[in-house]
């Protein structure tokens, strides 16, 4: 960026609305100033048009007035007459080579010249620089009835008339530097009173802290060009907030998750280390601290996966993925834990989905998982795929379990809300996950455009994965 534009770019904005302000009063006042010119200049040419005109004519009425030859020689004073009052008039009049009215020594040398710098006869005539003076000079041939031949001058000095027009020209200059000054002054304070209400809204930002982010910016006295802004920031304040304190509860369930294994692998070590063990003792001990950590190691997977699926961080491979099909595979899978409990896993419907088809087996063993872990004994779990009407595919699995609220339905997707879907009967299976499965489906779902929800009712709980309808890859559309 050049120095200048640098420069501009860090000005106030009530100085960049008194600059706008004065260089639009400046290109306002040049056009009027010129206007005014033009029309004073054509003015005053003008006039002097209407002095050489009118004093030719009174020359050559009274040439024709006077008649013969003899009597305009006689009364060649009446031509010289014409130019009295007049100091800025020259008259001049000659027969031949004899002058009868004289004009100034410089005019009358103008006279005489040929070609390109002759007098121009009437209407015509000719603009002259004598000296320091300007001059419009005319020539006026006459023939008297006696066949004698004259030659009368017109000259008016049109200097005066370009004075007034240089004296106004300069005072209008000093008048628009003055006036655009003034506006420029004008321009920043009507911009700074007009910018105040930012400028305390700024002041509001400044006190605002992590612990003042509940506290919105004043609306209701903002002008309605700022209203705006202050929405969009108490809008920004209150999504800050919400992250926040979804930080501050997820950094405070980390703490309370790690505690446990941590404590677990302390304790099982120091009870180790207390005395001398045998062999088949330590290795007992090293399987229940491998077992913590590899616990560990799942949490912080999760963890890590759902702080990258926040930031958009996690790469999709999209493919047709058969919902169908996968939950078949899946179930299969999990026949053998269903078995022991007398649980059947029945998957009926037909659908098909664009994405990743790891991500997608990965949300849905994290339901079929949690309908294995909480159903009742002898219960039936339903995988049910569909089609919606907005060409959308959607997967439902249902199990047996206890009514529940909608507070506890909008926290099942809430990280470590284990619990959240547990009765107090199975609250010892509980341990055994991290409460992050569900985040995990809400994250995957999210990350292909669609979302997972919940509906509670006294039949059971049924949980959906919604996919959104099958469109062009985003990938291939970018490449492309």
């Amino acid at each position: 960026m050049p120095r200048g534009a640098r420069r501009l770019a860090r000005l106030s904005l009530a100085a960049r609305i008194a600059l706008l302000y004065a260089l639009g009063t400046s290109l306002l006042l040049l056009l009027l100033g010129s206007g005014l010119s033009w029309m004073l200049r054509d003015q005053l040419e003008a006039r002097d048009r209407e002095e050489i005109d009118g004093k030719t004519e009174v020359v050559v009425h009274l040439l024709r007035e006077l008649g013969s030859g003899e009597r305009i020689v006689a009364d060649a004073y009446r031509v010289a007459d014409v130019g009295i009052g007049h100091p800025h008039l020259r008259l001049g009049l000659r027969e031949g080579a004899r002058w009868l009215v004289r004009l100034a020594p410089e005019i009358e040398a103008l006279t005489a010249a040929e070609g390109r710098q002759a007098i121009p006869h009437a209407p015509g005539y000719g603009r002259y620089r004598i000296g320091t003076e300007l001059w419009w000079l005319r020539r006026v041939d006459h023939l008297s009835v006696d066949g004698r031949r004259f030659s009368a001058y017109v000259g008016v000095h049109v200097d005066p008339a370009q004075q007034i027009l240089e004296r106004f020209v300069a005072s209008l200059l000093v008048a628009g530097l003055l006036g655009v000054a003034a506006s420029a002054a004008l321009g920043w304070l009507i911009a700074r009173r007009g910018l105040a209400p930012i400028r305390q809204a700024a002041r509001e930002a400044e006190r605002v802290s992590a612990q003042r982010l509940g506290q919105p910016l004043n609306v209701a006295d903002a002008p309605a060009e700022v209203r705006g802004l202050l929405q969009s920031i108490n809008l920004m304040l209150g999504r800050l907030q919400s992250s926040f304190h979804a930080l501050e509860d997820f950094s405070a369930d980390i703490a309370h998750e790690l505690r446990t294994p941590l404590n677990n692998l302390m304790l099982q070590t120091q009870v180790t280390l207390s005395r001398e063990r045998s062999v088949d003792e330590y290795q007992a001990a090293l399987h229940s601290n491998l077992q913590e950590l590899e616990r560990l190691q799942r949490m912080v997977a999760d963890m890590l996966f759902l702080a990258r699926a926040d930031r958009d961080l996690v790469p999709l491979r999209r493919e047709d993925v058969d919902l169908a099909a996968e939950a078949m595979q899946l179930a299969e899978y999990f026949e053998p834990a269903a078995s022991e409990r007398g649980q059947r896993i029945m998957v009926t419907g037909q659908a098909a989905a664009a994405g990743d088809r790891a991500m997608i087996r990965r949300a849905l063993t994290n339901l079929l998982s949690n309908a294995v872990r909480y159903a009742p004994p002898d219960a039936e779990i339903g995988v049910a795929c569909g089609v919606q009407p907005d060409g959308g595919a959607v997967v439902a699995v249902t199990n047996p379990a206890p009514p529940m609220t909608p507070e506890e339905l909008q926290r099942l997707f809430g990280r470590f809300a284990r619990g959240a879907v547990v009765s107090p009967a199975d609250a010892g299976r509980s341990a055994e996950g991290a409460g992050l499965g569900l985040s995990i489906v809400a994250s995957i779902m999210r990350l292909h455009g669609g979302h997972a929800q919940a509906e509670s009712s006294p039949e059971g709980l049924c949980m959906r994965l919604v996919f959104p309808p099958a469109g062009p890859d985003p990938a291939r559309v970018q490449a492309a």
